[in-house]
């Protein structure tokens, strides 16, 4: 609200305004073709020469309408005068410099008023502010053109209301429907002042109202230039009253650099520096455009007397009006009978009131008293104080209130509370209330220094009606900077129990992982020299009931890590170092110390046909391994060496080639690419049964994992490899936008020998009276002599739509057994279509079941069970699954909005929310539904055991007024990552 009481043109002293109209007397010129017109009542003209004379005597500015458009001004006659006065000056400290008085026009005894007779000043026609005459009457109808036919021919009969579009497209007056209790905020004149405002300055502020606020990227601002630019004074008539007080009517246009006023009279006292405006004022800047009846400015004093203030403020974006306004200084401003709104012209779907506003740009802080908001029509809130800040510095205050409701936790209710304690540091308190649980206590604190910063969060439930214990989580947080090359960073978090955010969490939030990591580091980087050293801690807290004893992740306390990289600028060769040092625990598992060194060389030869990079590298790791703790029931023990040792040289050549060739005319073509690559690796074998694994599992091949030096994530395993991959990329590039109209990737591998080295791995949906190995069940060895097949395509088919594929086909099996196939569309109307499905099926779990049967088979007879036809412990590596989300117009701006997932493997809904949206430039409401599966629970029966999650459902809404405040859940974040393409309007409250 405080946007449009800044600066105006206070110290500036411009205003704008229509000059006040008079009945004409024009009549043009015979031989210059020029109109000269005078504010008088028409004389008949009897001497068409005498015309001429005066005209051919009268140096004035002065247009021809050769386009038949209506013109705002016309030009008003000026007498003979033996000089031309045109005012101008470049200090803001005289808002109308004062014309120059001839010597001949000066009394030589008593004074007199210098301007017995009118100074001719530069009188200019302004197409830019074309009014018709009846803008100051009560012309109701909308700014622009207005045209029905004519009578009895086919022309048609136009007039103009207000400004003059110049095509520019304008909102059309519809029929309002609905319910309404309210008059409208803006009377249909007021509104039309409100289109002549906007037509004033260089941009529409809602053109764009999906972006952030502020200007357009193109807008050139002129506030800059105001020192150096020349005031221009233009004016009907001018007076000077003792070289002292200076007055102007008609017309008066007074111009700098980026301001612009027009009024009909301007009246300045040198002496009082007051400057008095009067008649339909308007003023315009770059941040800025008012309207005004009347503006009393003393400059001195700074201070102003504004009435039936009308305002834009474009950076906002931001409109109202006020019956008076009040500058008091030149950090105090009050305000009478004020109302504002975000919304465009024409549109007051919502609108703040208020009887008086105070702000004081000193101390940040506004207040307003009977405030209330209506919205369509309709009062939605009354407070008869309200203090608000009116800038970025931070005040004390409550927020927005948010509600929800979940089925575990019931309806609840949020209402926050801001304590700015001091400058860099405050504190939030949101206690909440659930229906089924009772109150919870919750707030952060932050702390802001020049070296870091910190937040500390905490929830607590006292006493939970449910479980009847007391129930928290707390969180602590903290970058830190010491220097140009040192940093630390801290993220410690802890939950009471495992079922606390299932019970008392957002479902909007709800965490999908199985742990809650804590990490603290301390680091030292100089990318510019290449060093990186780097030490961590690294904890977790699982929260996922199914992972007991051995499923549970090791603790790395402490891990260090140093990478050093160089490249020497003589010759093509890189040298680089990968070193770690981590200590891993684990309750139930063996511990362990683990130091790995790994050295490499690499010459890089490329130019832009192809490269070629052979690398030799020499990997070493020792082992200190330690006892557990504890083990597990049904485990078969493994004794572990104390130390093992593993040294492995590795070589690998990278090489490939690019061909490029131009498709089509010169108007449409393409840049064609054909890119063939081959890669070569060896490492030697190596027996690692001996090593457990740590941090080490396979990864998930696809085809960008063609090229890596080893098939196994993490340190623990080193494949054996004697092998070499051929691929083959081709692109269809657009030259101009440098899109990827398509791209084609296809690959394999080429075994040359079995692969030994294997990762055990763990069998989900196994009971627990089966026997497993502590380390797991040790994989079979691949003996294929190719990898699957693997091809991707995707494109981008136009500008809004695009997609992907992939497939991979096994020909020992001539299965295919990797699949997806993904469809994106979104357009600037915000329309919004995904399309996915991903499949995979793998014999792995079977193989290895098979491989050691000597382990389970026991175990699995004596209650009657084998594994090997359970479909839930074949299936359990394999995904059969949709995805479908979707933004896509209903009705008037009204948007559907959801997702589904679902596993076509187990026959249900993974996760699904339905909702409604509808967001404008001035408003935003959504509505969704969700329905989510958390607390997952082991589920025993005589021949399995499965993992299942209870489904929940949480209804959520959000309203925001926007530039003022919101109710309800924030549903951006939500949105943003459950649906492809979705990008939130950023112009919006920010909380501190």
């Amino acid at each position: 609200m405080h946007f449009w009481l800044i600066l105006f043109f206070f110290a500036l002293l411009q205003t704008p305004g229509f000059a006040d109209d008079a009945a004409w007397n024009c009549h043009q010129d015979k031989n210059s073709k020029e109109w000269v017109c005078s504010g008088e009542k028409a004389q008949p003209s009897t001497d068409t020469d005498t015309d001429t004379d005066t005209n051919t005597n009268t140096n004035t500015n002065t247009n021809t309408n050769t386009n038949n458009e209506p013109l705002a001004q016309q030009p008003a006659p000026v007498p003979p005068a033996p000089t031309e006065v045109k005012e101008t000056a470049a200090s803001e400290s005289a808002p109308a410099p004062i014309p120059e008085t001839p010597a001949e026009a000066k009394p030589e005894l008593q004074p007199k008023p210098v301007a017995e007779k009118p100074i001719p000043v530069q009188a200019t026609v302004h197409k830019a502010i074309a009014v018709k005459e009846n803008l100051r009457q009560e012309d109701t109808r909308q700014a622009g053109w207005h045209c029905k036919s004519g009578d009895g021919s086919q022309d048609w009969d136009c007039n103009l209301t207000g400004p003059d579009p110049q095509g520019q497209p304008r909102t059309v007056a519809a029929e309002k429907h609905g319910f309404s209790l309210l008059d409208p905020a803006f009377d249909a004149k007021q509104e039309q002042v409100f289109g002549s405002l906007a037509s004033q300055l260089k941009y529409d502020p809602w053109a764009n109202c999906s972006i952030e606020p502020g200007a357009p990227g193109g807008f050139t601002p002129g506030r800059h230039l105001r020192d150096v630019s020349p005031l221009d004074v233009h004016a009907n008539y001018g007076e000077v009253f003792d070289n002292e007080i200076s007055s102007y009517e008609g017309n008066v246009e007074i111009t700098r650099a980026d301001q612009h006023s027009l009024s009909h009279t301007a009246q300045y006292d040198s002496v009082s520096q007051n400057l008095d405006l009067q008649g339909e004022v308007y003023y315009s800047e770059d941040n800025l455009s008012i309207y005004s009846n009347s503006a009393n400015l003393k400059l001195a004093q700074d201070q102003a007397t504004l009435r039936n203030v009308q305002f834009i403020n474009p950076s906002a974006p931001l409109r109202g009006r006020a019956a008076a306004a009040y500058r008091e200084s030149k950090s105090l401003s009050r305000y009478k009978d004020v109302a504002y709104t975000t919304c465009p012209p024409g549109n007051t779907d919502w609108v703040v009131h208020a009887s008086d506003l105070k702000v004081n740009d000193a101390t940040g802080k506004g207040a307003a008293k009977n405030a209330w908001v209506e919205f369509k029509g309709t009062p939605i809130f009354y407070s008869p104080y309200l203090s608000f800040p009116v800038d970025n510095r931070r005040l004390s205050g409550f927020l927005a209130p948010s509600y929800g409701n979940t089925q575990l936790g019931g309806f609840h209710a949020t209402v926050p509370y801001y304590w700015n304690i001091a400058p860099n540091y405050d504190a939030t308190f949101k206690p909440r209330y659930y229906t089924k649980r009772g109150l919870m206590l919750a707030g952060d604190f932050r702390l802001l220094t020049p070296y870091s910063n910190s937040k500390l969060g905490l929830e607590v439930v006292p006493n939970d009606q449910e479980r009847h214990i007391s129930r928290f989580l707390g969180s602590f947080k903290n970058n830190s900077q010491f220097g140009q090359y040192i940093s630390s960073n801290l993220d410690l978090n802890y939950v009471s129990d495992k079922e606390y955010f299932g019970e008392l969490g957002n479902a909007l939030s709800f965490p999908n992982f199985s742990h809650i990591k804590s990490t603290a580091d301390l680091g030292y980087r100089d990318r510019s020299k290449g060093i990186s050293l780097v030490g961590r801690l690294e904890n977790y807290q699982t929260i996922d009931k199914t992972l007991t004893g051995h499923k549970r992740p090791y603790r790395r306390l402490p891990q260090i890590n140093l990478d050093l990289n160089h490249a020497f600028d003589f010759m093509p060769l890189n040298a680089a170092l990968d070193g770690e040092y981590v200590y891993f625990q684990h309750q139930n598992l063996v511990n362990g110390q683990r130091l790995n060194i790994k050295p490499s060389i690499s010459s890089p030869l490329h130019n832009e046909w192809g490269f070629l990079t052979p690398k030799v590298s020499l990997q070493h790791t020792d082992y200190q391994l330690s006892e557990k703790s504890s083990t597990d029931p049904n485990n078969v023990p493994k004794n572990w060496p104390g130390a093992v040792t593993r040294t492995l040289p590795i070589f690998s050549m990278d090489s490939g080639m690019t061909f490029e060739r131009d498709l089509g005319s010169a108007g449409s073509s393409l840049k064609h690419t054909i890119e063939p690559r081959l890669f070569y690796l060896y490492i030697p074998k190596k027996d690692q049964t001996n090593i457990p694994l740590f941090d080490t599992s396979n990864y998930d091949l696809w085809f960008s994992n063609l090229f890596r030096e080893n098939r196994f994530s993490g340190t623990d395993r080193v494949q054996d490899a004697n092998q070499i991959t051929a691929a083959l990329t081709t692109r269809l590039l657009d030259p101009e936008s440098g899109r990827e109209r398509l791209k084609f990737n296809i690959g394999q591998i080429f075994y040359f020998q079995d692969r030994e080295v294997t990762a055990p791995i763990r069998i989900r949906n196994l009971p627990d009276f089966v026997t497993v190995p502590e380390e797991g069940f040790e994989t079979p060895p691949e003996t294929d002599s190719v990898s699957p097949l693997i091809a991707e395509l995707s494109s981008e088919f136009t500008e809004h739509w695009s997609g992907e594929t992939g497939i991979q086909w096994n020909p020992q099996t001539n299965d295919i057994v990797r699949g997806k196939a993904v469809l994106h569309f979104v357009d600037e109307s915000e329309r919004i279509l995904n399309l996915g499905f991903h499949y995979r099926r793998t014999d792995l779990v079977e193989r290895t079941l098979i491989a050691n049967q000597n382990i389970w088979q026991q175990s699995a007879a004596d209650n009657n069970y084998n594994p090997l036809t359970d479909p839930a412990v074949l299936h359990s590596n394999d995904l059969v699954q949709s995805d479908v989300s979707f933004r896509w117009p209903l009705l008037d701006n009204w948007y559907a909005i959801g997702r589904w997932q679902y596993s076509w493997l187990y026959n249900n809904t993974q996760e699904t929310f339905i909702g409604v949206e509808k967001e404008n430039c001035c408003w935003r409401f959504r509505l969704i539904g969700r329905r989510y599966i958390n607390n997952i629970n082991t589920v025993n029966s005589a021949n399995t055991q499965l993992a299942e999650g209870t489904s929940q459902s949480g209804v959520f809404f959000q309203v925001e007024f926007k530039g003022l405040t919101g109710l309800g859940e924030r549903l951006d974040t939500f949105l943003e990552q459950s649906i492809f393409g979705y990008q939130s309007r950023q112009n919006e409250l920010t909380t501190p």
